[in-house]
């Protein structure tokens, strides 16, 4: 998929990501039935991720893929305190809010909008959801975890319910920028919140997405498209 450019800067934003630009791709928006919101890895970009995930690509898909500010979406390490990361991360959870924002524009509700990024993104997208309980298509979280440090993790609970949201958390068990043990806090988190969470470690496999992980992900999309 290539992106286009929507004609949209996300000036509602605050913080660092203020003023960057939001990327379309796949159906325009009198033909989309479901979206794909995708939030790009550090030292990534928005169209990157719209071609790391073509594979899902499919007719009646609108691909919204919200660009960090220098490529990074907060400067620190994932499992640094939260407030390390600010005032970045608290901005890029602002950037998957204007790109559901955008989602809505279209017609097209939480609940067949699904969320997912790789690395950083995948954080990004699972604290917007932490941040912002709802009923999602779902979210899938690939090769990352829930941003925060160990003992945040041990202490958080999400203020509502995600409905029975599909929750995928993918991640290789070569890969050295994820910690199994900080999945299975992830895990513990959305489930907790009513989601219905798919862990899927993957033996051999690196800091990488997976045939089976973009399976399951065109599942979700399959279930969205039908709502």
């Amino acid at each position: 998929m290539t992106g286009r450019d929507s004609g949209r800067t996300m000036d509602a934003v605050s913080g660092p990501h203020a003023g960057q630009p939001l990327l379309a791709a796949g159906a325009p928006a009198l033909a989309a039935e479901a979206a794909l919101v995708v939030c790009h890895g550090r030292g990534a970009t928005a169209q990157g991720v719209i071609n790391l995930f073509e594979p899902v690509s499919r007719h009646g898909l609108a691909v919204l893929a919200p660009q960090a500010e220098r490529s990074r979406w907060y400067p620190r390490s994932a499992a640094a305190l939260r407030t390390e990361n600010e005032p970045w991360l608290s901005s890029s959870v602002d950037c998957v809010a204007a790109t559901l924002g955008a989602a809505a524009e279209i017609g097209i509700p939480p609940e067949r909008t699904v969320l997912a990024g790789f690395s950083q993104g995948a954080c990004v997208a699972a604290e917007y959801v932490r941040r912002n309980p709802n009923r999602y298509g779902g979210l899938a979280v690939l090769s990352a975890t829930l941003p925060g440090s160990d003992a945040e993790l041990e202490a958080t609970d999400i203020d509502g319910s995600l409905a029975e949201t599909p929750v995928l958390l993918g991640y290789g068990a070569e890969d050295p920028h994820v910690d199994p043990s900080r999945v299975a806090a992830t895990a513990q988190i959305f489930e907790r919140a009513d989601a219905a969470v798919d862990e899927r470690r993957y033996p051999e496999t690196g800091h990488e997405v997976t045939d089976d992980e973009f399976a399951a992900i065109g599942a979700l999309l399959e279930t969205a498209l039908e709502a």
